[in-house]
């Protein structure tokens, strides 16, 4: 009985005990316990240490100061924005503060770190201004979720973050630094500690784009068997790419964009049979696409756009019936490809085979429109051999970016491809196209972002597209007529590019309208018949970056703006009739690099610049040839070209102006090279992209006096320095001799005289020299390349020595009354000074032209000094 009693007992104490988790269960209580004192004075330590600023983070779409209400709506820190606690313990397990404009530097002793039993934490999308990521990220042993992205976090990623052996989610991507989209990795592994992540065996994400990885990669991969993510692009990796990446069975998702990779696809890969998106875009990956791709069902995206793929496209892709994005552009594949094979995969959307040597078939009888109505986004193929609009395009009511650039399309563009509403981008240059259906002046698609139509055989009047406009580029065309005043709707547009056609007549006065709005950033009427003054005139700070009125019939003065352009860096206004003296002003423009004038009526003397610390602090490339300048060469604006007095070897880049423009289903940047024409090396030279780092200057064909100024030597970054047809007098400076990047110097057709600095040999890259038709006098410097520069030195009857025929005659030996002014007349020895003087004459020639090969510059300087020095004592000993 007593037992029977006991067992009653305790099975009314379990249900009582049961009943007591309820309440404490979160399904079982709607109230949750507060956070702990401790916990809640470390979140608002942690958020007093930063500023709350969403300016400094115009690239993230998606902002909000989620730490600004903290700790005025109540002092239960979890029901603060973006702070997350246990149901149970009340502790601290989340911390969401992705995109939250903190701004402040972060270090180990930060009160972020006494939340110890944090499971989530996300920083992802502020600014943490350079910091490196601190070593107490590891006393957080609970993380099991780390966001550390975009957050500008720099340095060595520390080796503590192998003790979070729980993560299952590590994001350190796109930790970056510079300006515009030329970006430097600001994270990066130490190359010894290789094993950084092997302990870490739970994850099933990592993602370290943009992070600097200056090792193979190897079998480093290998113990994370549980990895369904991996984003490793834009790392620096090189090598082969790693076979042992496909004992990563379990991926789903692999990016690899933008590395070195090298060498075949393995055929490991194939063991990744759960894939559903691979990119391995801009490597240099050669050989075949495998067939067994073809085996990988659950693919939904192959992007392996800019590689160095060969062979054919293998027919076994189109059984991927899950595939919605194929991206093979820009590689080496050849042979006939059979679209309407590819056409039938239902859930294909967006098809590029664009820049490949393919020829693409494309039989309409065997293509349904049912099957491809409103199916497709993006269909790329350009340089695919096509001759006409296909068919089936007219039928894609869903498309919005078509390119069927650089093919043999001739005629019209069709109703059918007109009658597209979702087209945002088309891109249709390098083709043979005349105009639009029914000679449409105004084109119909009332979404279109981006149309390139250059290259092609547009005639008639400009056709104006919708006012939703952000590129339009119509250069190298047939259009003509004069610009329509309609062109002023155009309020959003960020390239307008009219270029090299048969434009006629003043532009329309509403131009300065649309250079003072927020959105135009490239303006090109270049190669036109366009007169009357130039429309540039910035009421406000305009985003303008880029304006070419070149080769027009332009007039009159330039207006001087009555605030500066601040962001202009391109400027060409030659080939025209502008009547004016050299425009000062715009040395108050902080970014320009590029001012070109030639073939102006530009006149009267360049003043001193008012500044010599703010004026043209940017400036690179300077062309006024070919005016009517007259007085002093510039020499105090040379002193304050600070750009041109450095060179910057680096990866080569190119000057260009960046648009930032959202389609309906991606984020892109585009992007819009400057381009001209120079005299350089006396020939013609067009530079369809112009290199960062090109200095220029071109004073040519003016009236220019007075002498080369010594401060043009410290302009060490010159490619080019042109001061011909000019009258400039006096002796060529040694200091050009310093200038060691120079390719072309034309001094030619001044009043030059003296002889020419031996210093000028030494210009190792020196590939065009004149200075023909001056009064130099001389032997004619020797080494390097300067006797291979023919028809360098006619018209200077004083110059005598290779190249020339004319030799010279004792150029070495002083005059006869230095020779005899310290004999002594009673010596009891009678030298034949003109014997002796002869054989040490020879011999210093044959030592100087050995040194030449043997002797280092330092001590062949030092053996002509010691050569000359032991001549004059033996004249004056006797």
């Amino acid at each position: 009985m007593a037992l029977s009693l006991l067992v009653m007992m305790l099975l009314k104490l379990n249900v009582l005990f049961h009943i007591l988790l309820l309440f404490h269960h979160p399904f079982g209580n709607s109230v949750q316990p507060s956070c702990h004192e401790k916990e809640r004075n470390a979140l608002i330590h942690f958020n007093e240490s930063y500023e709350i600023d969403c300016r400094l983070r115009p690239d993230h779409y998606q902002l909000h100061p989620t730490t600004s209400t903290w700790g005025s709506n109540g002092t239960d820190c979890c029901l603060w924005d973006g702070v997350e606690c246990d149901m149970v313990t009340g502790h601290v397990i989340g911390l969401n503060l992705d995109g939250s404009c903190l701004y402040g530097s972060i270090n180990s002793n930060s009160t972020l770190f006494h939340l110890v039993h944090l499971q989530k934490l996300d920083l992802g999308y502020n600014n943490f201004t350079f910091s490196p990521i601190p070593t107490a990220i590891g006393t957080l042993s609970k993380l099991q979720f780390l966001h550390l992205g975009s957050s500008f976090f720099q340095g060595e990623i520390p080796s503590e973050i192998s003790l979070l052996s729980k993560l299952t989610h590590l994001d350190l991507s796109y930790n970056v630094g510079g300006n515009g989209p030329v970006l430097v990795s600001l994270l990066k592994i130490n190359p010894n500690v290789r094993s950084l992540f092997q302990n870490l065996t739970a994850l099933d994400s990592l993602f370290l784009t943009s992070v600097h990885i200056t090792y193979e990669l190897s079998e480093s991969l290998t113990n994370l068997t549980s990895l369904t993510h991996l984003g490793l692009g834009s790392c620096g990796l090189y090598g082969p790419l790693p076979p042992s990446l496909g004992k990563l069975t379990q991926l789903n998702w692999l990016n690899l964009k933008e590395n070195d990779f090298t060498g075949y696809i393995p055929s490991s890969f194939q063991n990744l049979t759960k894939l559903s998106f691979i990119k391995i875009a801009g490597n240099q990956i050669s050989g075949p696409i495998p067939s067994w791709f073809g085996n990988i069902s659950e693919l939904t995206f192959m992007g392996f756009f800019s590689n160095s793929l060969s062979g054919t496209v293998p027919p076994s892709l189109s059984k991927l019936s899950n595939l919605e994005t194929l991206d093979l552009g820009e590689n080496i594949l050849s042979g006939t490809l059979q679209l309407d094979s590819f056409l039938k995969l239902r859930n294909l959307t967006e098809l590029y085979l664009g820049f490949n040597m393919i020829s693409l078939l494309i039989d309409e009888t065997k293509i349904d429109p049912n099957t491809t109505l409103s199916k497709f986004y993006s269909l790329a193929f350009a340089n695919c051999n096509l001759s006409k609009f296909p068919e089936f395009i007219g039928h894609q009511t869903n498309l919005v970016l078509l390119d069927l650039s650089y093919n043999n399309i001739v005629g019209q563009i069709p109703q059918t491809l007109m009658s597209i509403q979702t087209l945002e981008a088309i891109y249709l240059s390098n083709n043979w196209i005349t105009g639009f259906h029914n000679h449409t002046i105004k084109l119909p698609w009332s979404s279109l972002r981006m149309l390139e139509m250059q290259d092609n055989s547009l005639q008639g009047q400009l056709p104006i597209p919708p006012s939703s406009i952000k590129h339009y580029d119509v250069s190298n065309n047939n259009l003509s007529g004069e610009i329509p005043m309609s062109i002023c709707n155009l309020t959003s547009i960020a390239v307008l590019d009219l270029s090299s056609n048969n434009f006629s007549g003043e532009f329309p006065p509403c131009l300065g309208s649309m250079i003072n709005n927020d959105s135009l950033i490239a303006l090109n009427l270049r190669n036109n018949s366009f007169h009357g003054t130039i429309p540039l005139e910035c009421q406000q700070e305009s985003e303008l970056r880029m304006v070419d009125f070149s080769h027009n019939h332009f007039q009159g003065k330039l207006r001087r703006p009555i605030s500066t352009c601040v962001n202009l860096e391109y400027l060409d206004f030659s080939f025209n009739q502008i009547s004016d003296v050299f425009p000062t002003w715009l040395g108050s423009f902080p970014l320009l690099k590029v001012v070109l004038l030639r073939a102006n009526k530009f006149h009267g003397v360049i003043r001193k610049p008012q500044s010599t610390t703010t004026e043209f602090p940017r400036l690179q490339i300077i062309d006024v040839s070919h005016n009517y300048f007259t007085g002093a060469l510039p020499h105090e604006y040379m002193l304050i070209w600070n750009a041109m007095k450095a060179f910057k070897l680096s990866n080569l880049t190119y000057m260009k102006a960046w648009e930032n423009d959202t389609f309906s289903f991606s984020y892109e940047l585009s992007e819009y090279d400057y381009s001209t024409t120079f005299v350089l090396k006396s020939v013609a030279t067009h530079f369809g992209k112009i290199p960062t780092n090109l200095a220029v200057i071109d004073l040519s064909s003016n009236k220019f006096s007075g002498q080369i100024p010594q401060s043009i030597g410290s302009l060490k970054a010159l490619y080019s320095l042109n001061l011909s047809n000019n009258a400039l007098s006096g002796h060529i400076p040694p200091s050009l001799g310093t200038l060691t990047e120079l390719e072309s110097l034309d001094l030619s057709q001044n009043q030059l005289s003296g002889q020419i600095p031996q210093q000028l040999a030494e210009l190792n890259f020196l590939q065009k020299f004149d200075v023909s038709y001056n009064n130099l006098t001389g032997l004619i410097p020797r080494g390097n390349q300067f006797q291979t520069f023919e028809n360098s030195f006619e018209g200077n009857q004083g110059l005598c020595g290779e190249p020339l025929l004319k030799k010279c005659e004792n150029m070495m030996l002083p005059p006869p009354s230095a020779l005899n002014k310290n004999v002594d007349s009673d010596s009891p020895i009678e030298i034949d000074w003109n014997f002796v003087l002869a054989g040490l004459v020879s011999g210093f020639v044959i030592g100087v032209s050995l040194g030449e090969i043997v002797i280092p510059r330092t001590r062949l300087a030092w053996l002509i000094y010691f050569s000359r020095t032991r001549l004059r004592e033996m004249m004056i000993r006797g």
